[in-house]
């Protein structure tokens, strides 16, 4: 195969949350194989491919595409997100006391007479109003994955703090005043409302101010270095999946479960190198 497919070890996390959707009854065509069922998915991930041109060694493209948005809908997808996190967290740890925030948007020419905010679409501004997502990420210091959402990409980042934390890949420890977490954010959250919205939240905000110019590197900053590049980093690694970077899946539910089965495989693959 030109790409790679899941690990042994990804499987093995996987398999008990599809055991559910097993046909029950005999008779009928064969039933397709479910870890090759998901590796056509992770194939039309990586590749960015139409379904119709699926490779024929996954099976039928209708049945692959037909049990990709049974799981879909059912959350498979985000719960095998949560247990990579979990499972991350317990094997090499989250470094929860630096975390980076920011927003990234995609085109997404779909085919829908109107954008949809229900679905993670708007107009995008930067874009001259052609309709667009955006996926807001929530990285700890090493860049991991920790909490993602979907909106449409006429939503500022700044009102995606609070739905990008409270829906977190993976639960955080209680900041406490010996071991606080600070969030990292630039200049589109220089509002004084991101700021006490942050503190709200737990964090220690560092937002990069409108109109501030870089200093020099003193003792000071380099023993505070920036740390807001990792999320732009972990965009880059999410936008190697060629389904992320343009988005043609019209629903949501579908977009996001190949967001959250992308996180999963950055989480994986990390924990396997370590």
């Amino acid at each position: 195969m030109a790409y790679r497919e899941i690990s042994d070890r990804f499987w093995g996390r996987v398999a008990p949350l599809l055991e559910p959707f097993k046909r029950s009854r005999p008779g009928g065509s064969k039933a397709l194989d479910f870890r090759n069922v998901l590796n056509g998915i992770l194939h039309v991930l990586k590749t960015g491919c139409q379904w119709e041109f699926l490779p024929p060694c996954y099976g039928s493209k209708s049945a692959v595409h037909e049990h990709f948005q049974r799981w879909a809908h059912a959350g498979v997808f985000a719960e095998i997100c949560r247990l990579g996190a979990d499972e991350y967290g317990e094997l090499v740890g989250f470094e929860w006391a630096w975390q980076s925030m920011d927003g990234s948007i995609v085109q997404a020419p779909v085919r829908q007479a109107v954008c949809l905010a229900a679905e993670g679409l708007g107009r995008n501004p930067t874009d001259r109003g052609r309709s667009g997502s955006k996926i807001h990420l929530l990285v700890d210091a090493a860049g991991m994955p920790a909490g993602v959402a979907l909106a449409g990409a006429n939503v500022h980042d700044s009102r995606l703090v609070t739905p990008t934390v409270e829906g977190r890949l993976a639960a955080a420890p209680e900041p406490t005043v010996n071991n606080p977490q600070h969030l990292c954010l630039d200049k589109a959250y220089d509002m004084q409302r991101v700021e006490e919205e942050a503190r709200r939240l737990g964090y220690t905000p560092h937002i990069r101010r409108v109109g501030e110019e870089k200093q020099a590197a003193t003792a000071e900053t380099q023993a505070h270095p920036a740390r807001r590049w990792v999320v732009e980093r972990t965009f880059a690694w999410l936008k190697g999946f060629r389904a992320i970077r343009t988005r043609y899946t019209c629903r949501g539910k579908n977009y996001l479960a190949l967001l959250h089965l992308a996180c999963a495989l950055i989480l994986s693959r990390r924990i396997e190198a370590a």
